[in-house]
């Protein structure tokens, strides 16, 4: 049973070579790695070339730049594998995560393990899937990020990432679970998410594009019309929380808020929510006070805490 496993790469030098022997190094065997180069300035063409030629499993692709989406879009239409796994190109793997996923998959149409953020020299445990009692809900409302994920190819060929946006992933992993049964889980942290500032989500300056998550959010409206209750909840959280707390972090961001609330006024319900019932008291408090929009408060216990 071969494995494609999608690179996509962007100026991650610092990163890459980890990345690549993490994968080259796999107990398991049948792999490809499509590796695509999105345009880098960097120096990372040159290391991916060093594996190149190394290693005749690497399909390499080089592409003027278009971003995590379309690179990954394109490993998809690349892949001859019967599986597919996304891994970022300055994360890593531990080398039996596709051996212990393959041995798990079975009549399961996604495999999911655990990760691992990697923060200076601290390890931190992140789980990447939650039970809400039924395969697909939990994928579709769990991190929606597609790594630490192996997939049948099956599943997601009919489906795409949204392109030239943040939040990728979450227009991704909710569609995906429209065409899934079962998932498997592993309780085992396999892959590691490096954490450094030049992270998407963790650079200072504001970016247009982290407005784009209206626009992942009216295309899970679309796609997500016979789950009323779970496209609510994912409103609470990747609107009314996570971005809200993001928006924060920035001057003059206050028409973004404005529209988010504007958004969460059509959910008038939502603390009745069955799955944000379920969240923590934090994750509550936080909701409740971007909603009567108490942005001074949230900005204060962010300052607080230095995190909520």
């Amino acid at each position: 049973m071969k494995v494609s496993v999608i690179v996509p790469v962007y100026n991650t030098e610092k990163y890459l070579e980890k990345c690549l022997d993490s994968i080259v190094n796999q107990t398991y065997k049948d792999i490809e790695i499509i590796v695509i180069n999105d345009g880098s300035t960097d120096n990372s063409f040159k290391i991916i070339n060093k594996y190149v030629d190394k290693y005749p499993n690497i399909v390499y692709k080089e592409i003027t730049n278009h971003g995590q989406g379309y690179a990954r879009n394109l490993g998809i239409k690349l892949s001859s594998g019967d599986y597919i796994m996304f891994l970022d190109s300055d994360d890593y793997v531990n080398v039996d995560i596709i051996s212990k996923m393959i041995n798990k998959i079975g009549t399961c149409d996604v495999v999911v393990c655990d990760i691992y953020k990697v923060i200076g020299n601290e390890l931190v445990n992140f789980k990447n899937y939650y039970n809400y009692f039924k395969d697909n809900i939990n994928l579709m409302l769990s991190h929606p990020g597609p790594v630490a994920k192996l997939y049948k190819k099956e599943v997601i060929k009919n489906v795409s990432f949204l392109e030239n946006v943040y939040y990728e992933d979450l227009s991704f992993t909710p569609v995906i679970s429209l065409n899934v049964n079962k998932v498997c889980y592993i309780n085992e942290y396999l892959y590691y998410y490096v954490i450094h500032a030049n992270s998407t989500m963790l650079k200072k300056e504001f970016n247009e594009k982290i407005n784009s998550i209206f626009k992942v959010m009216d295309y899970l409206k679309d796609k997500l019309k016979s789950y009323p209750e779970e496209l609510e909840y994912l409103h609470i959280e990747h609107l009314l929380y996570s971005a809200t707390l993001r928006y924060l972090d920035y001057d003059n961001t206050q028409k973004y808020l404005k529209k988010i609330n504007d958004i969460m006024i059509k959910y008038p319900n939502w603390r009745k929510n069955k799955y944000y019932k379920m969240k923590s008291y934090k994750f509550k408090l936080v909701c409740y006070l971007a909603y009567k929009k108490r942005y001074k408060i949230l900005k204060l216990l962010k300052k607080v805490s230095g995190k909520i």
